[in-house]
């Protein structure tokens, strides 16, 4: 880890700490960063779909469609980063088929299906 990266987590940690010690008129938390959230995402392997998109089920409410090499590409605790994503962007170019991607999302390019080489 760079010192970059460190001092970022370090003032992440510094405005969470901030964030809880806020309190309403009333003396009660207005936040709760340890109160574990749930949720899933429910996705559908249709290979009707292009690699590396996802496409809204029109016969399922809250799903989505993607390819089996998308899926395959796609790491599968990407959700659990909630806000935090922005902060985490790892911009790269794949070498075969030259997609901008992030690759903070994947394992390997869902375009091409090629592996990272960095």
């Amino acid at each position: 880890m760079n010192s970059e990266q460190r001092l970022r987590e370090e003032n992440i940690k510094k405005q969470l700490i901030k964030i809880n010690s806020i309190e309403n008129q009333i003396n009660q938390p207005h936040y709760n960063s340890e109160k574990e959230q749930k949720f899933s995402v429910h996705i559908i392997v249709d290979n009707s779909v292009g690699h590396g998109l996802f496409k809204p089920n029109p016969k399922q409410e809250g799903s989505w469609l993607a390819s089996e090499q998308t899926f395959r590409a796609m790491k599968k605790d990407i959700f659990a980063l909630g806000d935090s994503v922005d902060e985490l962007v790892e911009p790269y170019q794949c070498q075969s088929c030259k997609t901008d991607l992030d690759k903070q999302f994947w394992h390997f390019c869902p375009y091409c299906g090629s592996s990272f080489l960095i």
